[in-house]
Parts: structure tokens; C-alpha cells; sequence
């Protein structure tokens, strides 16, 4: 046994190459052996590990494959992920989004206690199904211009509405009872006058649990059908002789501003930077110069009189501090649609990103009211809450015609790609009693420049906190 010991050794010796050779495939081998153990079989749960109360299996039975678990915008309760396709239910919200006090109203018993078990669900699932519920409105005077297609249903039910509109490439799905009518959001159908929903309050034919509406007043939901009226871009057909600054502090929702625009006008805007990423999401004027003149408006966070003055005119768009400082330190750490993460936020970043970008809101706003030529000032808040005005005055500062049906388009997608999601949130407040009186100061500063100079102040949710 030594002597054929001693040969191995010697035989490696003079051939250290076939050595290591033998070596890596013995590894290689050993780990294959490894793995494969790893993966083989079904995992098991015995008897005595399951939970007694939840009713164990038998003793050794095999745990169903789940399938891969995906996580989306926030985690749900995985039995009721089935039941929840839809926002069904529309009568349990009035024009305010509350919740209505009197579920009664429709009947007692089983019809009573379904409607208050999807309240909850009601709050959350605006836009988690296939379709979004946007009210109850008033038949329009001319049905058939206001919604061109339409369809008898004796078993009318919120799907198969939404599944013909849909298949007939229409964003907009009304039921009447027992019509579904198909359509897009025009001036004879705008969907801006929102009715008592107590009025809808109709059970469908097919489906007890859900409202379709009466011949009178319409449930509308928008599907996923893309309106594509407004999505044509181009860059402006002759240079501009008038450079117009899309201004605002960091935060402030400026690219969501720019996107808003270009849906309006259908040409691109320019940026005073460039952002490769926001090239890539389809901003084109992201790469021109911005005295190109190509562009309708010019993206800028600048400040100070000598950049102010490069420009004709700006559209200046302020938002309550609060929320843009916190939107900017997102983007900072984590991309436009990202979030920070939470070591930023109790790390020492956070309390410097405050210290230092604070007083830049309130001189940048400062800035461009005393040096800008002729600025429209446009609330963040003010543009969310009635965008259809807000962007109309917004387009007519640009020089171009306001073109409602196309602005109606914008109000059916004026998300785009770069608003967050808005379903993270932090635990906490992450502003202290010190940030909150210094930004306090700021905000009054710029609420007395604004009434100063004969324009509406500050939206009352600025302050207190």
C-alpha cells in the first residue's frame, strides 16, 4: 500500500499539471453531488409542526407548489386577490370621497353587509384592476356623438362593459342599466360635473353586488385602452424667437409638468440640463440645446437674476415645501421614480439636505417673481386638483391654442412615467421641530412676495403642519 503510495505521489510530482487538473474536476464533481441533493424532492410538513388550530395535514403529505410569489405596489391579502379585479361598488364614495353613512339605503340583510365588506377595498383598488371608476354622471344630451358606440345587455354586469369598450379599443366604458355605451372624454361627455352617486345606485342584471347605472345617470369606468389623441410629438415646425422656462424648484413636479405639456401642445420641451433617462422615457427635446429654439418650453432649477433674464417669459410651478423637499431627496437617492432609502433618511444626510436645499425654495420662488419678464406662477397642488383649467392657462402662455378635446386626452393619462408610486410612505414625520419652524419662516416669505405682487398666496395645507 505505501509502495502504490508512493508512485501516486511521485507520479503527480513530475506532473503538477494533471494534479491541479484532478483536483478541479473532484471539486467540480463534489459540488454537482451537492446541489443536485439540494433540489431534489418535495418539502414536507410533519404532523406535529403544522399548526393544530389551522387544521394540520397527515403526517408526511406534501406541500402544494404555490407558484412564484410576486409582489407588486404594496402586498395584499393573498385570499382576497381574486375577488378584487375591479373597483366594484361606486355608490359607497360621494363627490367628497367619504365614505356614506347610510348603507341601509339599499336594503338590509346580505345586500347590507356586502356593500360595508367592500368599503375597505373601495379606498385601495382605484387603479389596481383593469379598469378605473370615474363616476356617476348625467346622460349627455347627444348620446350617440358623445359616446359612438353602445350595446344592449339584458345581462349587464361591470365586466362585460369594460371587456366590449375595451375589445372596441374605447377608454371610456358608461353603464346605463341595461346599454353599455363606448366612447372617449369630449366636451359633450368631459367628465368633469360628478354626481351623486346615490343616483347610479342600480344593481346590475348579472351581478347583484355591483351598480350599472340607470338610462338617466351613467357609472363610467376607463379602461385600458390608451387614448391616443394626444400622444403625437413633434419638435416646433420653425425656431422659436422666445425662449419660455418651465421653472421650479427641485421637486416641485417639473417633469411631471413637462409631461402634461407635451400631451397638450404636442411638441417636445427642452431642459436647461440633460438627463439621459428622461431621453430614454421619450422626452426628445431632452438632447437639444436650449437655445435651440426647437422646443416649446426649457426645463430649469436655476435661479439668480443673470439666468432669470436669459428668458422671455416662465411658467414658474411651486409646490409646499414639505413635499418637494422630501420628492427631491427620493430622486437623489433613489432615481425619479425611487425612494430613499431609510438609513438616508435617519443617516445625517437627511438633516443636511434640509439645511442646505430649505432656503433655496424660498429664494428660488423669490428670484424668478422679482427677475422674470412675465412669469404665470401655477400651484403643484393647484394643477393636481383641476388640471384641465390649470394646464389651459399653462398652454395659452405658450402661444398655443387650447384644444379641450386634448385636454380631456391628458386628463385620462396624465400620470406618465415618472410619478411615484405613492405607496411607500414613511413611518414618521422626518422633520423635526426645528425644520418645521425654520421652513415655516420660508414658507411666509414667499406667501407675502406672492400677495405682494397682486397673486394668489400660498395653498392653506403649506401651513400648519
Amino acid at each position: 500500500m505505501a509502495k502504490l503510495w508512493f508512485k501516486f505521489q511521485r507520479y503527480f510530482r513530475r506532473k503538477p499539471v494533471r494534479f491541479f487538473t484532478f483536483l478541479v474536476l473532484y471539486l467540480t464533481a463534489g459540488s454537482l453531488v451537492f446541489l443536485h441533493s439540494g433540489f431534489v424532492g418535495q418539502p414536507a410538513i410533519s404532523q406535529n409542526q403544522a399548526n393544530p388550530a389551522a387544521g394540520a395535514p397527515a403526517q408526511g403529505a406534501e406541500l402544494p407548489f404555490l407558484g412564484d410569489l410576486h409582489l407588486g405596489r404594496g402586498f395584499r391579502d393573498t385570499g382576497e386577490v381574486a375577488s378584487i379585479a375591479r373597483r366594484y361598488g361606486p355608490w359607497f364614495k360621494g363627490k367628497d370621497g367619504t365614505e356614506r353613512a347610510k348603507l341601509g339605503d339599499y336594503g338590509g340583510g346580505a345586500w347590507s353587509r356586502a356593500l360595508k365588506g367592500r368599503v375597505v377595498r373601495e379606498k385601495e383598488e382605484e387603479r389596481d384592476g383593469s379598469a378605473v371608476f370615474r363616476g356617476c354622471f348625467r346622460r349627455p344630451d347627444n348620446l350617440s356623438l358623445a359616446l359612438p358606440m353602445s350595446a344592449a345587455m339584458p345581462n349587464m354586469s361591470v365586466d362585460r362593459c369594460v371587456d366590449l369598450c375595451t375589445e372596441k379599443e374605447y377608454p371610456l366604458a358608461a353603464l346605463a342599466g341595461t346599454a353599455c355605451h363606448c366612447g372617449f372624454p369630449t366636451t359633450r361627455f368631459p367628465l368633469h360635473e360628478r354626481e351623486d352617486e346615490q343616483l347610479c345606485a342600480q344593481k346590475c342584471s348579472a351581478e347583484e353586488f355591483e351598480s350599472c347605472g340607470t338610462p338617466s345617470y351613467f357609472i363610467v369606468y376607463q379602461t385600458q385602452v390608451q387614448d391616443n389623441r394626444c400622444m403625437d410629438r413633434r419638435f416646433l415646425p420653425t425656431k422659436s424667437k422666445q425662449l419660455i422656462a418651465l421653472a421650479s424648484f427641485p421637486g416641485a413636479g417639473n417633469t411631471w409638468a413637462r409631461h402634461l405639456i407635451e400631451l397638450a401642445t404636442g411638441f417636445y420641451t427642452g431642459s436647461y440640463y440633460f438627463d439621459g433617462s428622461l431621453y430614454n422615457k421619450g422626452f426628445k427635446g431632452e438632447r437639444d440645446h436650449w437655445r435651440s429654439g426647437r422646443t416649446i418650453c426649457i426645463k430649469t432649477h436655476e435661479s439668480g437674476q443673470k439666468e432669470i433674464e436669459a428668458f422671455d417669459a416662465a411658467i414658474l410651478l411651486i409646490r409646499n415645501p414639505y413635499k418637494a423637499l422630501m420628492a427631491e431627496f427620493n430622486r437623489k437617492y433613489g432615481g425619479h421614480i425611487g425612494f430613499a432609502a431609510h438609513a438616508h433618511w435617519k443617516g445625517k444626510e437627511w438633516p443636511e439636505f434640509v439645511r442646505n436645499y430649505a432656503p433655496w425654495w424660498a429664494t428660488h420662488t423669490l428670484d424668478w417673481l422679482k427677475f422674470g419678464k412675465k412669469v404665470l406662477v401655477v400651484h403643484f397642488e393647484d394643477l393636481k386638483q383641476d388640471l384641465f383649467v390649470q394646464l389651459g392657462r399653462m398652454v395659452r402662455l405658450l402661444g398655443v391654442a387650447v384644444r379641450e378635446d386634448r385636454l380631456l386626452c391628458v386628463e385620462s393619462q396624465k400620470d406618465g412615467n415618472f410619478k411615484r408610486s405613492g405607496l411607500r410612505k414613511l413611518e414618521y414625520d422626518p422633520y423635526t421641530a426645528d425644520m418645521q419652524k425654520t421652513i415655516s419662516a420660508y414658507i411666509k416669505m414667499v406667501d407675502a412676495a406672492l400677495k405682494g405682487g397682486n397673486l394668489t398666496g400660498v395653498p392653506d395645507d403649506y401651513y400648519p403642519r
